[in-house]
């Protein structure tokens, strides 16, 4: 059956916005890898944010920027082996904030949401040994590019260096291609990517007392007793980075449910609790250093993906899904935190001609409210009824 190609090639160009975790962006998919002979795609996605913080001054800013993805995959077969390589944006940190001071006078105001540029690059390598007819082992190697990016906060500019590492994925499925059925599971080990940089210091000029306990009384709590002095312009540093992605297990499945019909489902855990972000600063100062220090707290997620694909007629195929993926709570103290979770709706279109296909995906993400208070002497960031849609084709052939 033709139907499942389009099921899965119109999550891959949509795109998967997994923010309430970490900062996964798209999934490995080894789809092609089960192909017939040698296959080859290549697509292309937008994403458009509609995602907007509000700090305590009613202000809002568009946090999440658009972005744009291009993937590839090819797999060949060898004898009873197959050969392949898949290219995907894996992780992206990609925030715009104003990073300014947010303190004027007594009062707590302005956005300390941070800048960001971060985008981390994965080209997996993978091959596949079939047993049976139903059941197979597939394994491979990836290679994850981290780019050089930069990070603005209220404290300074963080310019960091590119660094890449390696770590492997390996899995098993069982096939039974009268019902076309697949069900696969994919281990990905956890891995950290660790890398320097530099930084240099913006002036914060603290408040010598603030209201901290909404009384109205500004003199009741000191700020030199949490931050003891105004941190001055342009102090270099060099930084230590450390950003460590999670282990993730993944469970596909697909099945003939009718005649040209078929019910497709994934789940994906990602263990983001212990995989976070780290960037240390060294000035001489220590304390300068350790209120620049930056840190992330990423949680464990869970997304879970259920679909149907229809075929009409041979040249004509669609596809409709539904994710959600959990957040941790509708509060938050990390400047990365975005969203508590999120849904979408995913629809794709297929058109086969020849030996091609040409595939078109939309996705729709609503994300759950979120509240951002880093510490007492910070007014809180508001994410509410926030979107992102997510439109992009694909070009596949097999040969």
């Amino acid at each position: 059956m033709k139907t499942y190609l389009l099921a899965t090639s119109a999550l891959i160009v949509s795109g998967s916005l997994a923010l309430a975790g970490g900062f996964e962006l798209q999934t490995l998919d080894t789809s092609a890898m089960y192909k017939e002979g040698s296959f080859g795609s290549l697509s292309y996605a937008s994403i458009n944010s509609n995602l907007k913080g509000k700090d305590a001054g009613g202000t809002k800013l568009k946090t999440l920027k658009d972005q744009t993805l291009t993937s590839l995959a090819f797999k060949t077969q060898v004898g009873d082996i197959g050969l392949g390589m898949a290219t995907y944006r894996s992780g992206a940190i990609q925030m715009s904030g104003s990073s300014v001071s947010t303190f004027t006078g007594t009062e707590m105001k302005g956005n300390y949401i941070p800048s960001v540029n971060a985008e981390l690059n994965t080209m997996a390598f993978l091959a596949n040994y079939s047993f049976s007819e139903n059941f197979s082992v597939i394994g491979g190697v990836k290679n994850n590019q981290l780019n050089s990016f930069n990070l603005t906060s209220i404290y300074g500019s963080y310019d960091i260096s590119s660094k890449s590492n390696s770590n492997y994925v390996f899995g098993s499925a069982y096939e039974n291609s009268a019902i076309a059925l697949r069900a696969e599971i994919l281990i990905q080990p956890s891995s950290k990517i660790s890398t320097t940089g530099t930084y240099k210091s913006s002036a914060i000029a603290f408040p010598e007392d603030i209201d901290l306990n909404g009384d109205g009384d500004a003199t009741d709590v000191g700020v030199d007793a949490i931050f003891p002095g105004d941190i001055p312009a342009n102090v270099p540093g060099t930084v230590a980075a450390t950003l460590k992605t999670p282990e993730m297990i993944t469970l596909n499945f697909q099945s003939g449910i009718a005649a040209d019909t078929l019910i497709t489902g994934s789940i994906h855990q990602a263990k983001w609790k212990s995989a976070q972000v780290k960037v240390d600063v060294t000035t001489g100062n220590a304390t300068l250093d350790t209120a620049a220090a930056v840190s992330s707290d990423f949680s464990d997620s869970t997304k879970y993906t259920l679909g149907l694909a229809r075929k009409f007629n041979d040249v004509l195929s669609g596809s409709i899904s539904y994710s959600t993926e959990a957040g941790s709570g509708s509060s938050s103290t990390s400047t990365f935190s975005m969203s508590n979770g999120s849904k979408s709706i995913n629809l794709g279109l297929q058109y086969s001609f020849d030996q091609a296909n040409l595939s078109f995906g939309l996705s729709h993400t609503m994300f759950n409210d979120v509240t951002v208070d880093v510490n007492t002497l910070t007014a809180p960031i508001e994410y509410k009824n926030n979107t992102a849609t997510t439109v992009g084709i694909k070009l596949s052939t097999s040969f």
